[in-house]
């Protein structure tokens, strides 16, 4: 070995080094990021302000119309209730009986926000224990509840008037509840 390619070597060797010294931070955080959904968190495309949320396939009301989805625009200036929840989520399967009995309240209309789920599995799923939304949006990534401050499903959330998130529940929630926390502000809207 030579005097001038010793230098070479050593950093060849140093070079090698960093890199096994960063894999498993590069990891750790390749997997914080994903567990913890920066990407939604971070750059999410959607806001109280501007979203349009499509309608779930297939999704026919009483009368046999098809439900809408809905967007910013729908709900702009009014005081709505929103209610995030998933087919999957054994928390919202808990409280959907409570949302029915809720939704026959006079005067009272839920906006449903299909998040972080498959339209075919929410289809299923609404058609098997009944639908008690008004308008259904699919928020297949969550980016919306996210963007209205939620991390989970269930969530409920009341705009008034939106797009000013008037009060936010994380959970699954009683039509007791439902009735002494939501019905008061979306009353007479």
């Amino acid at each position: 070995m030579t005097d001038a390619s010793f230098p070479q070597d050593q950093s060849r060797r140093a070079l090698l080094l960093a890199a096994a010294a960063a894999a498993p931070g590069l990891v750790l955080g390749a997997y914080a990021w994903r567990r913890y959904g920066l990407t939604g968190r971070l750059f999410n495309p959607l806001s109280a302000e501007k979203f349009d949320l499509p309608p779930v396939p297939g999704l026919l009301d009483a009368s046999g119309a098809p439900v809408p989805g809905f967007s910013a625009g729908d709900i702009a200036g009014k005081a709505v209730y929103l209610s995030a929840f998933a087919s999957w989520c054994p928390n919202c399967l808990e409280e959907h009986a409570s949302l029915m009995e809720f939704a026959r309240t006079p005067g009272v209309t839920i906006l449903g926000m299909a998040s972080l789920d498959d339209p075919a599995n929410t289809l299923q799923f609404l058609r098997k224990e009944g639908n008690p939304f008004s308008r259904v949006g699919v928020d297949r990534k969550g980016w919306l509840y996210r963007a209205l401050g939620a991390r989970g499903v269930p969530a409920h959330f009341v705009m008034g008037p939106a797009p000013k998130v008037a009060l936010m529940l994380q959970g699954a929630q009683s039509v007791e509840a439902l009735r002494e926390k939501i019905l008061p502000l979306i009353a007479g809207a």
